[in-house]
């Protein structure tokens, strides 16, 4: 039985994913807490795989990655210097501190949106895939159809 390669890849993907989901069972419900070496080998990885099938998306990738990271930073920075002070100077720090939050918060809704829009896409790839693979398996039954009439005696 020949199929499409880019089908054969597709089922072969799902296979793997609900193997390792039907293996890993109750424990992949808890992951381990990642060392920050794995996370950052995990997330260099990602980007590089990225850079492969779209530069331009890994470079947006990155440009909102780090925005958010030095948004965080400076977040943490100020409530550093908010926590620091006395409750009485605390108050000069209240705006800044809003500020750096709301800062934070639309670097990070910026992030989401791109991974919602990337999947998305990766969605709309596979059902166009998954609508490709149905064709073919319907083919395949109007000529299992046919070598069956072939199989059966005429009356």
């Amino acid at each position: 039985m020949r199929c499409h390669p880019l089908a054969a890849l597709v089922l072969r993907a799902l296979a793997l994913t609900l193997g390792a989901l039907c293996v890993a069972g109750p424990a992949a419900a808890q992951p381990p807490v990642p060392s920050r070496g794995d996370e950052a080998e995990r997330e260099r990885a990602f980007v590089e795989a990225m850079r492969r099938e779209d530069p331009a998306a890994a470079d947006r990738f990155v440009a909102l990655r780090d925005a958010r990271a030095q948004a965080l930073a400076e977040l943490r920075k100020i409530e550093s210097q908010y926590n620091a002070a006395g409750s009485g100077v605390q108050g000069v720090f209240v705006r800044s501190l809003l500020q750096a939050r709301k800062k934070y918060a639309e670097t990070s809704l910026a992030l989401l949106d791109f991974f919602d829009a990337r999947d998305r896409e990766v969605v709309a790839r596979y059902q166009d895939e998954i609508g490709k693979i149905n064709a073919i398996i319907e083919e395949r039954k109007k000529t299992r159809a046919e070598f069956e009439k072939l199989l059966t005696p005429e009356r």
